[in-house]
């Protein structure tokens, strides 16, 4: 798994980076001066040309080992001895500043990084998540078990990542709370955000960043604190949850009703015949606007129970069957996961 910082870690990359300018330069220069110095020693040589001046030169600082042109002086020797060194250093200068690159390139694993950023930019309606402690990464592994396309960013890219320690994960380095981060993260295309870093200032200062640069997706922000509620509230978060408070619930559940809290546990869990819960949002042309849940029947015909009617943000608890369906409603449904996926086919699907 690798991560990549903002589009300044691009620009830290490139700091990094030695332009070979310079040592490619030396090795030019020590070419036209060898092959010019050749030409003047070897000027009452009848038949001596730039060419082969020039092929003396690159025998000469490649060390191939083959025999002169022809026969040097004491100053044509002298002459070589100082072409041989400045150019074989030169050479050994281009190749050290090409390795050097190399191993950096390996170390800020540049192409992956690039295919991460497009991966990122091609996405929309997903799900950006804040913080990957370890509320974090149970949150990440419930939306990878959920399918959902979702952007993690951590301002800790060094951290041991104990449920994605080999997995392919989008993720963003940096400070959330800064609106470049999460521009880079998609929050303008994304329908939510959770916030899930264990520090109550970086939660309110995120939830109000993410609330001004998209103001209509849903918001989710960790609380530990009861006091952090209302202003995590008068921020913008949607909802919020306490972890330890869930945890206590629990713990008490278990103690008082194991046989319930077994049951929700068991069936209402990951695999693919397990019961899950989701809220359909129906979009306005959908063809069981004006229609009773009795004459849709989603329960002989999909197999899953309607719950609830959500209508003008109230919601209307085990709806009856003469109940009808209006624009803007939501069912919130319990069904498998292949169930909620064919209703949700026929509600956005060709029937609409």
């Amino acid at each position: 798994m690798y991560g990549f910082k903002n589009k300044t870690d691009f620009k830290e990359l490139d700091e990094k980076i030695t332009r070979p300018v310079v040592p490619i330069l030396l090795v030019l220069f020590v070419v036209l001066a060898g092959t010019v110095g050749y030409r003047i020693l070897w000027a009452d040589i009848p038949g001596m040309s730039f060419a082969d001046a020039f092929y003396m030169t690159v025998i000469t600082i490649s060390t191939v080992g083959f025999g002169e042109v022809h026969e040097l002086n004491g100053v044509g020797k002298a002459f070589t001895i100082i072409i041989s060194l400045t150019g074989i250093g030169s050479l050994f200068y281009v190749l050290s500043v090409l390795m050097e690159n190399l191993v950096v390139y390996q170390i800020f694993n540049y192409r992956g990084k690039k295919k991460m950023v497009k991966e990122i930019e091609n996405l929309s309606d997903h799900i950006i998540l804040v913080g990957f402690g370890r509320v974090g990464q149970l949150a990440a592994n419930e939306l990878k078990v959920s399918q959902a396309d979702f952007v993690v960013i951590d301002h800790d890219n060094q951290e041991e990542y104990t449920l994605y320690e080999h997995e392919h994960l989008l993720k963003i380095t940096g400070d959330a709370t800064t609106d470049n981060v999460l521009l880079e993260a998609g929050v303008e295309r994304a329908k939510g955000i959770i916030v899930a870093t264990g520090d109550s200032r970086t939660n309110v200062f995120v939830v109000l960043s993410a609330r001004v640069l998209n103001p209509k997706f849903h918001i989710v922000s960790r609380a530990d604190d009861h006091e952090d509620v209302v202003k995590l509230k008068r921020a913008g978060a949607d909802d919020i949850v306490n972890p330890y408070s869930i945890g206590g619930q629990k713990l008490a559940g278990l103690m008082i009703n194991p046989n319930i809290t077994d049951f929700l546990e068991t069936n209402l869990g990951k695999g693919e015949f397990n019961l899950k819960i989701e809220t359909i949002r129906l979009p306005d042309t959908c063809d069981w606007i004006g229609k009773s849940l009795m004459d849709l029947n989603f329960r002989q015909f999909v197999g899953v129970s309607v719950l609830a009617l959500i209508r003008d943000e109230r919601p209307i608890l085990n709806p009856a069957g003469q109940d009808k369906i209006y624009v803007g409603d939501q069912l919130v449904v319990l069904g498998t996961r292949k169930q909620l996926s064919h209703l949700e086919t026929l509600a956005f699907g060709p029937t609409n």
